[in-house]
């Protein structure tokens, strides 16, 4: 009977831990935040049109230009997938159309896949920005 007692508390200890491993992220509430994070950090973001630069096993992306004071703007790519486990398989398969010096930065966060486009090859100009920005939809 101890034994049996051990056993469950085990279990759920180990069930409790699992749970929200797994959770998919709501498209809506993730770019709102993503977007407004951005913004209160001080960037300029601007939605724009979907564009073939990313092959993502068919996946559509939502697309930002984000940028500074002026600066070269960064285009950023966000899919949403079913699992962790399709985000993690379609950025392994994925495909970029760049030219020489664009740089690509990969972010993922459950079943978000955030690609980040360097035009002008300085992934770093954005990467805290960026970091923040999908940490905050954890909080």
């Amino acid at each position: 009977m101890r034994t049996a007692t051990i056993l469950i508390i085990i279990l759920l200890t180990f069930v409790t831990g699992c749970t929200g491993q797994n959770q998919r992220i709501d498209p809506n509430e993730f770019l709102h935040q993503f977007q407004t994070s951005l913004e209160e950090q001080g960037l300029e973001v601007k939605v724009m049109e979907p564009s073939s630069s990313v092959d993502m096993q068919g996946l559509i992306p939502h697309q930002f230009s984000i940028s500074h004071n002026g600066e070269d703007s960064d285009t950023v790519f966000i899919f949403f997938t079913d699992s962790i486990e399709q985000a993690r398989q379609a950025l392994v398969k994925a495909n970029f159309n760049i030219s020489l010096i664009t740089k690509v930065g990969e972010y993922t966060n459950n079943n978000v896949i955030i690609i980040q486009f360097a035009h002008d090859g300085n992934l770093d100009k954005y990467r805290s920005q960026i970091y923040t920005a999908i940490s905050s939809d954890e909080e």
